[in-house]
């Protein structure tokens, strides 16, 4: 290449690069869409959740029934010792498959 397709190929370069950053700065419309089926199934669906487990929260607030309190503290605690238990024999067994026999 000789001393004058430099600065040419350099120009050309340049004029590429600002053509593309003229294309990708130049403003991108979209029709505005409307809410289709699906967002209004979900948006309901989520309505009806959070109702009901407002009205969840608020009959468990207004019986109170000690025993029940207690039933479920137990069944919680069982559970979450059980997966303390089996999540510690996984771990170990995770760690003796990576690390193999020595």
């Amino acid at each position: 290449m000789g001393t004058r397709s430099r600065p040419t190929l350099t120009f050309l370069l340049l004029l590429l690069a600002l053509a593309l950053a003229a294309q990708a700065a130049r403003p991108r419309f979209r029709r505005e869409e409307s809410p289709g089926l699906l967002s209004k199934v979900q948006s309901s669906i989520f309505d009806y959740w959070e109702s009901a487990k407002a009205k969840a929260q608020e009959l468990y607030e207004k019986v109170q029934i000690p025993r029940v309190d207690e039933n479920l503290r137990h069944v919680y605690d069982k559970g979450s010792e059980a997966m303390t238990t089996y999540t510690g024999i996984l771990t170990d067994q995770i760690f003796h498959i990576l690390k193999g026999e020595q």
